[in-house]
């Protein structure tokens, strides 16, 4: 039997479909222990049912280690990365009311956020994505991905230190020895995702929340592009922690 072209291309994009399922022009294996998770997502509410939360590390919350509140209450607001664009890490990034997009991929999921113009890669184990040195620090940490039980889990460590690492606005840090790790799952048409973090120096146990997002049905608004100066413009009103230290003089805002 002859083919055109045009019923070899139709006879591979129905086997295709039949046999595996394709993301974003890649190729995953067909396999009922993958959930589907790739989409857009609204920002998550606790499924304890108190919306945000669960989400949220007070600032004198029993899981803090007194060398934590002891660098809360040195820290100087004013030298908070967020003013200068920082944008916040994981877990904490999660607390903001914006969407995020999953990707799946044969050997990477990534992770786009709708603020700060944030992207993650989580690298499966066919990747051939070198690990970090143990010298190699990363502010997002170096995240390690697979499948299991019809659950998606994401591993991150070797971050960098982190002057707002567990919480932004109460100016609680982390180390470089948190871990994160973020279990993916689908309940219907939901996607939950359970977190739990663990830092020695800042935490006395591990910091666990669960969260429940629907799908969104409109695209990222991208790209975020951070104003500088106007993330700056609240310092204007803020009396200075140590009034005797030299004033915090900020990079140009280019």
């Amino acid at each position: 039997m002859k083919f055109d072209r045009i019923t070899l291309r139709q006879t591979l994009i129905a086997a295709c479909t039949s046999v595996v399922l394709c993301v974003a022009g890649h190729v995953l294996a067909a396999d009922s222990g993958i959930p589907k998770l790739s989409g857009v997502w609204l920002f998550g509410q606790c499924v304890d049912g108190s919306r945000m939360k669960c989400l949220i590390l007070e600032e004198n919350d029993p899981l803090l280690t007194d060398r934590a509140k002891a660098f809360r209450d040195a820290m100087d607001e004013a030298a908070q990365p967020k003013y200068d664009c920082g944008p916040m890490s994981i877990p904490h990034m999660w607390t903001d009311p914006y969407s995020h997009q999953i990707e799946q991929f044969d050997d990477r999921i990534v992770f786009t956020y709708g603020k700060d113009d944030v992207v993650r890669t989580a690298w499966l184990p066919n990747s051939k994505h070198p690990k970090p040195a143990k010298n190699e620090f990363l502010y997002f940490g170096d995240s390690r991905a697979r499948y299991e039980n019809g659950a998606l889990i994401v591993e991150t460590t070797h971050f960098a230190f982190d002057p707002q690492g567990l919480n932004a606005d109460f100016r609680l840090p982390s180390s470089t020895q948190k871990k994160v790790v973020e279990r993916y799952t689908r309940e219907g048409g939901d996607l939950v995702l359970e977190i739990t973090t663990t830092d020695p120096f800042y935490l006395k146990k591990a910091w666990v929340y669960k969260v429940r997002s629907k799908p969104d049905p409109e695209p990222l608004a991208l790209p975020w592009d951070c104003d500088a100066a106007a993330s700056q413009d609240i310092l204007k009103m803020m009396a200075p922690k140590f009034p005797n230290d030299p004033p915090i003089q900020r990079l140009p805002v280019e």
